[in-house]
């Protein structure tokens, strides 16, 4: 019987032969049977590998071929803020990017959305979810509750978010609030104290920073936020 639900979900999945799925997580055998799955009902390339920064970097790409990647949040230690600082090669913002296996008492949902996470897959979750959630993502649809959008609405309403332009994109929050730091000419530790990050945390955001604004230095990121901020 479930083999038959599944083959039906299978039969009923869009192909995205062609599309390039990324899964990311400790459990390797877990990992590839999910990949060998997805290749069987989707058509896409799957690879598995344990990091984020295992990703290659692939800039410019046009949204139909925007690459899914499947990040597995189940180690409960594991803070968004960890995930940025393994972004290297900036997936949150050329591709998409969802955590699955996702704890629903982490509450990190709202925070992750404003660093660019497209969506989420709780452990409780099963494959016809899975499916679900891939053919959103992959049509440029967020994978998340109402609620959730009605959080992030609200904290957009309540804080400014200065939109830089379509080549650049968006500061997050934290971004906004670590460019502040910056142009006040607080040092790299001082801010990681500030805002309890690591160092190699803050200086990952610098870099993101400074590339999204189209800077090379400290002088010229505290020039543009007096322009912009």
């Amino acid at each position: 019987m479930c083999r038959l639900l599944m083959d039906l979900e299978v039969q009923n999945m869009t192909s995205f032969s062609g599309r390039q799925f990324y899964l990311i997580g400790p459990n390797r055998l877990h990992n590839e049977l999910l990949a060998t799955f997805l290749t069987e009902s989707t058509g896409a390339t799957c690879t598995v590998v344990a990091t984020l920064c295992s990703v290659p970097l692939e800039k410019g790409t046009a949204a139909a071929q925007k690459r899914l990647v499947l990040y597995d949040f189940s180690n409960d230690r594991e803070t968004v803020e960890d995930l940025i600082a393994s972004d290297t090669n900036n997936i949150l913002q050329n591709d998409y990017l969802v955590l699955i296996n996702l704890l629903p008492t982490l509450k990190i949902e709202v925070e992750a959305l404003q660093y660019g996470v497209r969506g989420f897959l709780y452990q409780q979750c099963g494959i016809s979810i899975l499916l679900k959630m891939v053919h959103a993502v992959l049509t440029s649809e967020l994978w998340v509750s109402r609620e959730l959008i009605s959080e992030l609405v609200l904290i957009g309403a309540q804080k400014k978010i200065p939109i830089v332009n379509e080549r650049t994109g968006v500061l997050s929050f934290r971004e906004i609030e670590i460019l502040k730091s910056v142009t006040t000419g607080l040092t790299n530790a001082k801010i990681a104290d500030t805002y309890c990050l690591s160092p190699h945390t803050v200086k990952t955001h610098i870099y993101h920073i400074f590339k999204k604004i189209n800077v090379s230095n400290r002088l010229q990121a505290a020039q543009w936020a007096s322009d912009h901020l």
